[in-house]
Protein backbone atom coordinates (compact mmCIF):
# COMPACT_ATOMS: atom_id res chain seq x y z
CA UNK A 1 0.00 0.00 0.00
CA UNK A 2 2.69 2.64 1.22
CA UNK A 3 4.66 1.93 -2.41
CA UNK A 4 1.08 2.28 -4.00
CA UNK A 5 0.74 6.09 -2.57
CA UNK A 6 4.24 7.23 -3.32
CA UNK A 7 3.83 6.16 -7.08
CA UNK A 8 0.02 7.72 -7.36
CA UNK A 9 2.08 10.72 -5.92
CA UNK A 10 4.97 10.62 -7.95
CA UNK A 11 2.11 10.10 -10.87
CA UNK A 12 0.33 13.27 -9.31
CA UNK A 13 3.90 15.45 -9.36
CA UNK A 14 5.07 14.51 -12.83
CA UNK A 15 3.47 17.29 -14.99
CA UNK A 16 4.70 19.36 -12.57
CA UNK A 17 8.33 18.11 -12.36
CA UNK A 18 8.13 17.47 -15.90
CA UNK A 19 7.12 21.18 -16.51
CA UNK A 20 10.58 22.47 -14.42
CA UNK A 21 12.89 20.62 -16.21
CA UNK A 22 11.57 21.81 -18.74
CA UNK A 23 12.10 25.42 -18.06
CA UNK A 24 15.45 24.42 -16.76
CA UNK A 25 16.42 23.25 -19.72
CA UNK A 26 15.17 26.02 -21.54
CA UNK A 27 17.53 28.44 -19.28
CA UNK A 28 20.33 26.31 -20.07
CA UNK A 29 19.79 26.53 -23.86
CA UNK A 30 19.75 29.94 -24.07
CA UNK A 31 22.28 30.67 -21.61
CA UNK A 32 24.74 28.33 -24.14
CA UNK A 33 23.97 30.00 -26.94
CA UNK A 34 23.54 33.59 -25.69
CA UNK A 35 27.22 32.89 -24.66
CA UNK A 36 27.90 31.26 -27.68
CA UNK A 37 26.59 34.51 -29.71
CA UNK A 38 28.68 36.99 -27.33
CA UNK A 39 31.97 34.68 -28.33
CA UNK A 40 30.61 34.90 -32.10
CA UNK A 41 31.08 38.91 -31.69
CA UNK A 42 33.80 39.44 -29.78
CA UNK A 43 35.70 37.77 -32.38
CA UNK A 44 33.72 39.17 -35.32
CA UNK A 45 34.21 43.05 -33.41
CA UNK A 46 37.83 41.62 -33.61
CA UNK A 47 38.08 41.11 -37.65
CA UNK A 48 36.01 44.61 -38.32
CA UNK A 49 38.63 46.05 -36.45
CA UNK A 50 41.63 44.40 -38.76
CA UNK A 51 40.14 45.50 -41.40
CA UNK A 52 39.39 49.02 -40.53
CA UNK A 53 43.22 49.26 -39.90
CA UNK A 54 44.36 47.73 -43.50
CA UNK A 55 41.83 50.56 -44.69
CA UNK A 56 43.53 53.59 -42.94
CA UNK A 57 47.13 51.87 -44.03
CA UNK A 58 46.08 51.69 -47.54
CA UNK A 59 44.31 54.49 -47.73
CA UNK A 60 47.45 56.08 -46.47
CA UNK A 61 49.60 54.41 -48.79
CA UNK A 62 47.48 55.72 -51.92
CA UNK A 63 47.73 59.24 -50.47
CA UNK A 64 51.11 58.87 -50.44
CA UNK A 65 51.77 57.43 -53.59
CA UNK A 66 49.04 59.91 -55.56
CA UNK A 67 51.20 62.56 -54.23
CA UNK A 68 54.79 61.02 -55.49
CA UNK A 69 52.97 60.82 -58.51
CA UNK A 70 51.81 64.28 -58.43
CA UNK A 71 55.26 65.20 -57.70
CA UNK A 72 56.71 63.26 -60.51
CA UNK A 73 54.47 64.96 -63.19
Amino acid sequence: MNKEFQINELLQDLPELAESASEEVRNLIKSALSRLLQDMDLAYQEEIDTLKQMLERTEQRVQQLEQALSEAE
